[in-house]
């Protein structure tokens, strides 16, 4: 690990599995009770990125470039880790690419149940659009 990478981790006490949302990636890792996840971020980033939690599921919105994945230490076959966020994507600028689609949201949760209506949504109320 250098240091421009960050490690995060995060154990499963239960009573029930965890599934943990990586955006922008839009990946799905369910990790089984009693059991840890890790995260090493890459690409120069000095966190990780925001996290959302609910009872049964977390939602990491990633700032680094990319994100490997371990639970219990097994290595997790996926985009994120080997597909670099592109330049200038943002947490923001995903919610005003899918403001309207609830269906791409994890689960179907409402924008007001993970930050508030979008930007896009708001303006578009603003000015009448």
């Amino acid at each position: 690990m250098t240091d421009a990478d960050c490690l995060w981790s995060l154990s499963n006490p239960g009573p029930y599995k965890l599934n943990v949302w990586l955006e922008p990636w839009a990946e799905e890792f369910d990790v089984p009770v009693r059991s840890t996840v890790k995260l090493k971020s890459s690409g120069g980033a000095r966190s990780l990125g925001e996290v959302e939690w609910a009872s049964d599921h977390l939602i990491i919105w990633a700032s680094a470039q990319t994100v490997e994945v371990f639970i219990d230490g097994v290595f997790q076959e996926s985009g994120s880790a080997v597909i670099p966020i592109p330049d200038g994507l943002t947490r923001e600028m995903l919610n005003i690419l899918f403001a309207d689609q609830p269906d791409a949201r994890l689960g179907g949760t409402s924008p007001v149940a993970i930050g508030g209506s979008s930007r896009w949504k708001r303006l578009r109320r603003r000015f009448g659009l």
